[in-house]
C-alpha cells in the first residue's frame, strides 16, 4: 500500500499522456547563434509599365513627362534641319566621291582627284613628262571582283596583257636598311604583268649580278627576296594595298623594276594602280622607262 499510494521513498510517476509540460528555463544566448531574418518587406512600387511600341511611343512618353515631348521635337526639328543642309550640299569629290558600279561602261575618266594630282605633279614637275603622258580612269567597286576581261574594258587597254600592278618588294638579307643604294636597295617597286608570276629566282639572280659588276662584291646569300609587309609598303609608298604607284611615292629613292615584258607590249600603253583602289593611269612603256628610270630586266615566268 505504501508504494501504492507514492509515499516517502517512491519514485516520481510520469506525467500522464496529454498533460503540458513543463516550459524549460530560459537559457543565456552564445555567438553560434544564428542571427533571426527579418520577414520581407512587401514591395508597394508601382510596377514598370512595358515599353509602348512605335509610333505610340513618343506619344505615351510625352504623356508621362512632358518634357521628354519638347526633346523629341527639337531633336525632329535639327534632324530635318540636317538633312536639308545636306541635300544643298554639292557630291563630294576625290576620294569619297562615289565610285561607279556595274558595267565597265560606268568607268569615267578622273583626272583631278588628289591621287591623280599627286602623280602628276611628280611626272610633270619633277621628272619633266609632258602633262598628257597619263590618263586616269575611275573604276567600277565591282572591279576586282571580276576577271581581267573586265577590268580591261574598264579602262579600255588593248588586251589582257596590258593589265599590270605595282609590287614591295624586300631583300630580307640585305645589308642597308634603306633604299640609298640603287643597286642594292632594302626595298624595290616591281612592275610585272597580271598575266605573268614573279620569278624570286630570277629577281634574286638579277640583283645578284647587277652588285657584281664594275669592281662591286655581293654574295648570294645576301639575297632573299620576299613580299614587303603590307605595313612597310604603306610607310613607303604612301599609297594602300592595290593602289601602288611607282609615281609620288612617300619615299622617292626605292629603285624600280620593270618586267621586260610590259616593254615589248604593242600597243605600248599599259595600266597600273594609281593610288586609290578604284583608279587606274595609263601610260605609254616608253614614257614610263623615261621618267621611272627603271631596271628593266626577265623577272616573270
Amino acid at each position: 500500500r505504501h508504494l501504492r499510494m507514492g509515499g516517502q521513498g517512491s519514485k516520481p510517476s510520469s506525467p500522464r499522456a496529454g498533460s503540458p509540460k513543463a516550459a524549460p528555463p530560459p537559457r543565456e544566448p552564445v555567438a553560434s547563434d544564428a542571427v533571426p531574418l527579418a520577414p520581407p518587406t512587401p514591395d508597394t512600387s508601382p510596377a514598370l509599365e512595358p515599353e509602348p511600341a512605335a509610333p505610340e511611343a513618343r506619344a505615351v512618353r510625352a504623356v508621362i513627362d512632358p518634357r521628354w515631348a519638347k526633346v523629341s521635337d527639337r531633336f525632329a526639328e535639327i534632324s530635318d534641319r540636317l538633312d536639308a543642309i545636306e541635300r544643298r550640299l554639292p557630291a563630294p569629290a576625290g576620294p569619297g566621291a562615289p565610285i561607279p558600279a556595274g558595267a565597265p561602261e560606268t568607268s569615267r575618266r578622273d583626272d583631278t582627284c588628289d591621287a591623280a594630282r599627286r602623280i602628276l605633279a611628280d611626272l610633270v614637275d619633277s621628272r619633266g613628262a609632258p602633262p598628257g603622258c597619263a590618263r586616269f580612269y575611275r573604276v567600277p567597286a565591282n572591279y576586282y571582283d571580276e576577271p581581267l576581261e573586265f577590268r580591261r574594258r574598264c579602262v579600255g587597254g588593248a588586251t589582257v596583257d596590258h593589265m599590270c600592278k605595282t609590287i614591295v618588294m624586300e631583300n630580307t638579307r640585305c645589308v642597308n636598311d634603306d633604299c640609298a643604294d640603287a643597286f642594292n636597295s632594302r626595298w624595290y617597286l616591281v612592275v610585272v604583268q597580271y598575266t605573268a608570276k614573279l620569278n624570286q629566282q630570277k629577281l634574286e639572280k638579277f640583283l645578284h649580278q647587277l652588285n657584281n659588276v664594275d669592281g662591286r662584291k655581293c654574295g648570294k646569300k645576301n639575297f632573299n627576296m620576299r613580299l614587303a609587309k603590307e605595313e612597310d609598303s604603306e610607310r613607303l609608298t604612301g599609297y594602300v594595298k592595290g593602289a601602288v604607284c611607282p609615281f609620288g611615292c612617300a619615299e622617292r629613292r626605292m629603285p624600280v623594276i620593270l618586267s621586260d615584258e610590259i616593254v615589248a607590249l604593242e600597243p605600248q600603253t599599259f595600266w597600273l594602280g594609281a593610288g586609290e583602289i578604284d583608279l587606274k593611269v595609263g601610260m605609254s612603256a616608253a614614257d614610263f622607262v623615261e621618267r621611272a628610270e627603271p631596271h628593266v630586266t626577265d623577272i616573270t615566268y
